[in-house]
């Protein structure tokens, strides 16, 4: 062959372009998987926070330390399906509040943009005592009848592919995923 019959020659440009457009198709592709389970971990730990709540609450009789593991399992449980990155644990973290209107803070303007409610910055006085009130949690764990709990799961999911996890920020190769509610408390039942 002539130099220019090879030219002409077109028998492995096929080849050639798809080694160029391969590793772009295969990110994307693998990106596109990784984001999907994301998201689908994402739904589904919530939905385990909810149901693992709603089974601490439901009997007061069960002490703390057996709540919280009933929580932990219910979560474990749940979110088999998604595994948790090399030495990292699940972690729950509750906060007792006596009513709803205790989780939150009142809202206020932070007028000079340091952050915190600063005395005389403006707020709604949702309970019209005339003060600023942060959120006010109590002592204890997982509370009493009729306490108010926010619950917080924190949940270390592994990456599904390293070069997408490079690519998106997750380079230790974990995907830290986390979840809130907010419950209350059963109250104690009487016995007959």
């Amino acid at each position: 062959m002539t130099r220019r019959t090879l030219w002409r020659c077109t028998r492995g440009v096929t080849i050639v372009e798809f080694a160029l457009i391969a590793p772009t198709l295969l990110m994307l592709i693998c990106g596109a998987i990784e984001l999907g389970h994301l998201l689908f971990a994402r739904q589904v730990l919530e939905g385990a926070l909810i149901e693992a709540a709603r089974a601490a609450t439901a009997s007061m009789e069960t002490g703390e330390n057996d709540r919280s593991t009933i929580m932990r399992k219910s979560v474990g449980d749940t979110m088999k399906l998604f595994p948790i990155a090399d030495g990292k644990s699940i972690t729950i973290t509750t906060t007792v509040f006596a009513d709803f209107a205790s989780v939150t803070p009142e809202i206020y303007t932070d007028a000079n943009k340091n952050g915190k409610y600063d005395a005389g910055e403006p707020f709604v006085d949702r309970n019209k005592n005339g003060k600023w009130d942060p959120s006010t949690p109590k002592t204890g764990v997982m509370g009493n009848a009729g306490d108010v709990v926010s619950y917080t799961v924190n949940y270390p999911k592994a990456v599904l592919f390293q070069m997408v996890g490079n690519a998106i920020g997750y380079a230790n190769g974990v995907e830290p995923l986390s979840a809130t509610t907010v419950v209350r408390n059963e109250a104690l039942r009487r016995k007959s």
